[in-house]
């Protein structure tokens, strides 16, 4: 029998009752739309055989790019054209990203996740060779070699750093001679915050970044030989280290009202917000946001001259970038096109070295709300045909995120299904900004379920059938908006959600996110939380619209217990509310296969129900 006992702890997901209500979702789910799965799986997976790219590295010779596919693996597009197979993963393992370590030209980190769980393993690999240097287990990221020292930044969790501190925490640490020892970060990194760095091209000094959130930064300069720091600037902004030039630190400043670029002592306006960076010689590569979408364009650091860039697509998202000897690797994406790897030369000019594969037929065009407030709200409206089903409004709403162009084969099976689907560019983003962000954080959180409410009270007002679909802090967005306004939807989607904001900083690395929602500790905002907390918020007499909630069993980012504990309260108050726990599947994915089974039992379920 189902129920939700206040005596189990559905955060242990080891215990009987919490695998008994898992089956019985399971089984009801595929009593309810089992029979139509494996006809819109055959379809999708269609979709996903072309593999795309989903990150690049720019080494000597060529580009390193990371192919999703059927198998990830890891290929080599020599300057000439040809491409080589450099590495794959074993069954079940995903390859999450790959960059290029600083300090060399020809070696590259590749992080693998065992069925999509943050723990997993970095590989530096040869690309001259073909050999793996080193194998690390762990959280890990930045990686440059300093003579024959791999330095880089490694993500604590599950057990404190050896130097002592609280989870979750980053430590900077070297590798020598086989051996890992920490450089820095003791009484400089508190539990909650993170880390990112860039080493100087003398390979001496790093530029470091200390984030409280995604709103605060303490930037430090480190001499990488004696570990002694020098506090370079504190503030209630974020600030990304970008590199070195002249010997002085580069970096860019996140702010209220416009983004910054400072170099050694000197800052510069930039006219919009800024996206990706990278550095290269005396030259960077920004993508800025313009119209809710990307322009790139390169700026002179000499001469602060700047050059805006002719990519092939009209509507367009830089997923990843790299740069080295003033030239630079761009990869691109768009609602039509999967992907585009686009080099750009020390003349500027552009060159298309491979590209994925274009949906015809779709349409893209601008759409407006007015929220709550007067504030104007875009959104991107894609269609096919003249007769819709219904309309799926995604949207995402925090952390700075941005919901540009991007290409989701998913999304393009849910338009040959003929739903419209609109991808909503909330506050809590930064597509106008970092003003635009804190308009959606801490207690200004409601604005951005506001906005969604917005979007859907239009479409309603037309007579259409509307469903909301968000994941991760977008299943937050979701979950928040449909408890309060269940009549404005017909069918709900809420992937790898948090939904107990009273208990989300107690799980996994949910302390990372306190700047962001604020403090469940603080009673101001725990009063303030409990107002949109989706799991405190089920009521019995809003009836809820069919809703599915997904996760994986391997998420340990998001603890799954957010999804299973809202399921069964909102069954126990008779709403028709729908669970899928996949057990190959966490946070950063799962192996296309089992994504494609994940979004067939999303397209089933949104089928069945409008």
């Amino acid at each position: 029998m189902l129920t939700l006992d206040p005596l189990v702890c559905y955060e242990d997901l080891s215990l009987t009752p919490v695998r008994e209500a898992i089956d019985f979702f399971s089984r009801e789910l595929d009593e309810v739309v089992g029979e139509s799965v494996k006809r819109h799986y055959d379809k999708l997976i269609k979709h996903v055989e072309h593999p795309r790219v989903a990150s690049v590295a720019l080494v000597e010779g060529g580009v390193v790019a990371l192919y999703k596919g059927l198998r990830d693996e890891v290929r080599l597009i020599w300057d000439g054209g040809e491409t080589v197979t450099l590495y794959r993963p074993p069954e079940d393992h995903i390859i999450t990203w790959v960059k290029r370590v600083d300090g060399s030209l020809r070696l590259v980190a590749i992080n693998l996740s065992l069925r999509g769980s943050d723990e997993g393993k970095v590989l530096i690999f040869d690309v001259g060779s073909g050999d793996t240097l080193y194998s690390l287990e762990g959280i890990l990221s930045d990686f440059a070699l300093v003579g024959d020292t791999l330095v880089y930044v490694r993500s604590y969790r599950g057990s404190p750093p050896p130097d002592g501190g609280s989870t979750p925490t980053d430590r900077v640490v070297v590798l020598e001679g086989g051996s890992e020892r920490v450089l820095w970060g003791h009484g400089f990194i508190s539990a909650g915050e993170s880390v990112s760095m860039k080493v100087s091209p003398g390979l001496m000094s790093a530029l470091v970044s200390v984030y409280r959130g995604w709103s605060k930064t303490r930037l430090y300069t480190l001499d990488l030989k004696s570990g002694r720091e020098e506090l370079l600037e504190a503030g209630d902004y974020r600030a990304d280290p970008v590199g070195w030039s002249g010997g002085n630190p580069v970096y860019v400043r996140f702010k209220p009202g416009a983004d910054e670029l400072v170099v050694g002592g000197n800052v510069f306006r930039l006219g919009k917000p800024v996206d990706k960076v990278a550095f290269s010689g005396d030259k960077l590569l920004l993508a800025e946001t313009v119209g809710n979408m990307h322009r790139v364009k390169v700026l002179d650091l000499k001469t602060m001259g700047e050059k805006v860039l002719e990519l092939p697509e009209a509507y367009y998202t830089v997923l990843d970038v790299d740069g080295y000897n003033s030239s630079f690797a761009v990869l691109t994406t768009g609602f039509t096109v999967q992907y585009s790897v686009n080099l750009i030369g020390s003349d500027g000019k552009v060159r298309v070295v491979d590209e994925g594969v274009k949906a015809e037929g779709v349409r893209v065009s601008d759409i407006w709300v007015q929220s709550h407030d007067g504030v104007r709200v875009h959104g991107f409206l894609l269609s096919k045909g003249l007769s819709p089903r219904g309309v799926i409004i995604y949207g995402y709403g925090g952390f700075g995120v941005n919901q540009t162009p991007k290409y989701f084969a998913s999304f393009h099976h849910l338009l040959d299904m003929g739903y419209v689907i609109v991808v909503a560019n909330l506050r809590g983003g930064r597509e106008e900004g970092e003003e635009w962000h804190r308009m959606g954080m801490l207690k200004n959180k409601w604005n951005t379920f506001r906005d969604l409410e917005a979007f859907a009270r239009l479409f309603k007002s037309m007579g259409l059938k509307v469903a909301a679909y968000g994941a991760s802090n977008g299943g937050l967005t979701v979950g928040a908006t449909l408890v309060k306004w269940p009549e404005l939807f017909d069918a709900a989607i809420i992937g790898y959600p948090v939904l107990d904001m009273m208990r989300f900083h107690k799980l996994y690395v949910g302390k990372y996110w306190i700047p962001e929602y604020g403090d469940p500790e603080d009673p101001e905002m725990r009063d303030y939380m409990l107002t949109y907390s989706p799991y405190h918020n089920i009521r019995a007499d809003k009836k809820l619209p069919p809703t599915l909630i997904y996760t994986g069993l391997h998420d340990d980012r998001v603890h799954p217990a957010h999804a299973i504990k809202f399921a069964l309260k909102a069954r126990m108050l008779g709403h028709p509310v729908y669970l899928r726990v996949e057990t190959r599947s966490g946070h950063l994915g799962a192996p296309m296969a089992i994504a494609a089974l994940e979004a067939a039992y999303i397209a089933a379920f949104l089928e069945k129900f409008i």
